[in-house]
């Protein structure tokens, strides 16, 4: 007779064994910021010791005893790569060979891992993902053959921060990597799912309704076993005031970034100057190309009324994710200041730089140096970078993308918003208002890190993370 699954309670929680999976740790992409954020509370809130949470990852930016990394889970490498290329048009033998090898290889690995460390419960971060293609079938397939065998395995929690439902170049799966998705991206083994926001199931529930078919029940279980954390920040500075502090790490970026030396051969003096973060990394959809014409479009303007600045200095704090839209922006850079000789927009990449400068820091530098923020993404599983950008002073211009819509609007932040990515005057005289009047600014700030404290502080991870740990599991 097979045993009776072991369910988790309250108390369990600092003794368990936490097994955390993604393609990357330590980066400045979103799903990294929200693995260290949960890491944090674990550590604090939920007394689990360090050397309870494991870490298997493709690759790490920091050293530890806890992080296991192996390339076969990184997301632009090897099988992962071949699975996005080949998403629409279909794996056919060879592909299907590769990946069936590397899928055995990686099974091996979790199995391994899961062993060695006595995991008792997973955190998978984005197995729903094609990105993570070797990591998720992998996991799905470890899932596969020891439930079969009737196995001890660990829980299986799901961080669902997008998925092939919600990017368009994912909605197009050839019919064999349809197959591949239902399999196990991520497959009927997940136990519970936390979304990032409140469309995500929505969006989903088509797919969870075919896994019924495969298992059994799945769609009423899972329908049970899921939550919505949306991200979570620390607010950098208590008050508006609190970007005083920063003066050290300003003085950094000014002497790392050679700014003097730079306004020197343009003939321009910091008064000239505003200043203009895009905290994102380089890619299409964070729509850094409208970002670069609005700031000409804004500079026009200031322009039109009352020359009181001559230069916007426009920098990129992420990095290059190589999609080519690094080369277009540069591209239109050029084609825009040809267009516009009167009006100096100096376009840096943070990346391009040395500097000791961490990508967090950024947002609490332009902060201090009275300038704004650009934040046009089409799409977002939430806005990690965007609540990032408030909790550190700093003003953001936003597109007001579907889940900004839904579940950040309702919160009232003091921000200015474009509903469509044209300019209108309304926005641009809100954000020459915003530069302009240092009181405003202040007041708008302090509103945003109080709205911060209240409804996105990290303990709502906390009481929520425990309640996933410890519902009932849905098999052995």
């Amino acid at each position: 007779m097979p045993s009776k699954i072991k369910k988790f309670i309250k108390k369990d929680i600092p003794k368990l064994r936490y097994g955390i999976m993604h393609s990357r740790i330590g980066f400045n992409d979103g799903v990294s910021i929200v693995m260290e954020q949960v890491e944090k509370v674990m550590l604090q809130e939920m007394n689990i010791p360090k050397e309870n949470i494991f870490y298997l990852v493709g690759k790490s930016k920091k050293i530890s005893p806890q992080i296991n990394e192996n390339d076969i889970f990184l997301d632009n490498l090897n099988g992962n790569k071949l699975a996005v290329k080949n998403y629409s048009i279909g794996f056919g033998g060879t592909i299907s060979e590769i990946l069936e090898k590397e899928i055995n290889i990686g099974k091996n690995i979790i199995e391994d891992f899961v062993k060695k460390n006595n995991i008792d419960v997973i955190i998978a971060h984005n197995t729903c993902h094609p990105v993570n293609f070797i990591l998720s079938l992998s996991l799905s397939r470890y899932y596969r053959d020891f439930v079969k065998k009737n196995k001890k395995t660990p829980k299986y929690l799901l961080w669902w921060h997008d998925s092939h439902l919600e990017r368009s170049q994912f909605l197009k799966p050839a019919f064999d990597v349809q197959r591949y998705l239902l399999q196990g991206v991520p497959g009927n083994f997940v136990e519970y799912i936390i979304f990032i926001n409140s469309l995500q199931f929505k969006i989903a529930k088509s797919y969870f309704l075919n896994l019924s078919k495969v298992r059994k029940n799945f769609f009423e279980e899972i329908s049970r076993n899921k939550d919505v954390i949306y991200n979570t920040t620390e607010t950098f500075i208590d008050s508006f005031k609190d970007l005083k502090k920063f003066d050290n790490e300003t003085k950094i970026f000014i002497k790392d970034f050679k700014l003097v030396d730079l306004l020197s051969e343009q003939n321009l003096n910091f008064d000239d100057l505003i200043f203009c973060l895009q905290h994102t990394r380089i890619l299409k959809r964070k729509r850094i190309d409208f970002a670069l014409k609005y700031c000409f479009e804004l500079l026009n303007k200031i322009n039109e009324k009352r020359k009181i600045k001559k230069s916007i200095y426009f920098l990129v704090s992420g990095m290059d994710t190589f999609d080519g839209s690094k080369k277009k922006i540069i591209l239109l850079h050029k084609k825009l200041s040809y267009q516009n000789p009167n009006n100096k927009i100096i376009l840096v990449f943070a990346e391009d730089n040395e500097t000791s400068l961490l990508f967090e820091d950024y947002p609490r530098i332009f902060a201090r140096l009275g300038g704004i923020s650009t934040y046009f993404s089409e799409i977002e599983g939430f806005g990690n970078n965007l609540l990032e950008v408030l909790a550190s002073g700093l003003i953001p211009i936003v597109y007001t993308y579907p889940v900004f819509k839904k579940d950040i609007a309702k919160y009232n932040f003091k921000l200015i918003s474009l509903n469509k990515f044209e300019f209108s005057n309304g926005s641009i005289n809100e954000t020459i208002d915003i530069l302009k009047n240092n009181r405003k600014r202040k007041i708008w700030v302090n509103m945003n890190l109080n709205t911060l404290k209240k409804y996105f502080s990290h303990e709502i991870i906390n009481f929520k993370l425990m309640r996933a740990i410890i519902r009932k599991r849905t098999h052995k």
